[in-house]
């Protein structure tokens, strides 16, 4: 025995440089304050299609349902006023914001109110208050598009808050980003209910992008969507992948796509429905730097 724990140390001293070159590569990302006049270009896209068999005890033949809905949406932020990390004034120039839906064959296209027009966003000791570009009010309607546009605005960025101080080291996990991209996916508005839960972000890969190192992370979660208009709600097991730009931790691109699972509400079937479906979603959200501000 005491021939070979000689060797044993041996071999560990001729391994140990081995072992430090495979240790797995880092990366650090490091948040920076805002520059006034920096203006970024967000392009939104989500697709979904869904088809559903409705059926109950007074019915004669079942409801049958197909739908399909694809939305775009693309829009320049410049930065007018900023503290820090935060912005606290922006403008935001919207090219076309179109919503493209088809129900049992019927198509239909809804241009959003916003496509096309400039707005300037300002947090203020009372509120956030909307102006148009030349300083003119905004119609109620107007206001809120620009807002679910804007969530962001007088806040800290919580995806960002979410990275580590340290270097990541590639096959890490994020820590505290499934709260995070939970607010910054979900909107709880009129009475459609949305959850985000067992959001992951593995960080796999570090690569050189245009404006420097970026992570590329591995990204899953499960998105449930309850409608109180309907008797059923939707499960969507999301994967995909997110690139985040290492200097600013700023987000450049989140693609994920996964089925829809259709059931029905307790409700529902305690009301004698019996019902089933499926479809798929996928959405993608890109971030790069404006050539211009707009």
């Amino acid at each position: 025995m005491h021939r070979v724990i000689p060797f044993v140390v041996s071999m560990g001293l001729l391994l140990a440089p081995l072992a430090a070159r495979a240790q797995a590569p880092t990366i650090q990302f490091k948040r920076g304050d805002l520059r006034v006049g920096s203006a970024n270009v967000t392009e939104n896209a989500v697709d979904l299609r869904l088809a559903l068999d409705l059926r109950a005890k007074d019915m004669a033949e079942p409801l049958k349902v197909a739908v399909s809905a694809s939305s775009t949406q693309r829009y320049t932020t410049t930065v007018l006023a900023a503290k820090g990390q935060v912005a606290h004034k922006v403008r935001v120039a919207f090219d076309d914001v179109v919503e493209v839906s088809q129900q049992q064959g019927e198509s239909q296209r809804k241009v959003s109110p916003v496509s096309g027009k400039t707005y300037v966003a300002e947090l203020r000791k009372e509120g956030l208050t909307i102006t148009q570009a030349s300083g003119k009010p905004v119609p109620e309607g107007e206001q809120a598009e620009v807002k679910k546009s804007l969530p962001k605005l007088g806040k800290p960025d919580e995806m960002a808050a979410a990275f580590p101080s340290t270097p990541m080291a590639v096959g890490a996990t994020l820590d505290g980003f499934s709260d995070a991209l939970a607010r910054q996916l979900v909107d709880d508005s009129s009475e459609k209910t949305t959850r985000v839960t067992e959001a992951r972000a593995k960080l796999v890969e570090i690569r050189q992008e245009s404006h420097g190192l970026a992570g590329v992370f591995d990204v899953s979660m499960s998105l449930s969507r309850e409608d109180a208009s309907t008797p059923i709600v939707t499960t969507i097991p999301l994967k995909g992948q997110m690139t985040v730009l290492a200097k600013g931790v700023r987000l450049l691109d989140l693609t994920l796509s996964g089925p829809v699972a259709v059931a029905l509400t307790e409700d529902a079937v305690e009301h004698g429905f019996q019902g089933k479906g499926d479809g798929e979603m996928r959405l993608r959200t890109g971030i790069r730097a404006a050539d211009t501000p707009r």
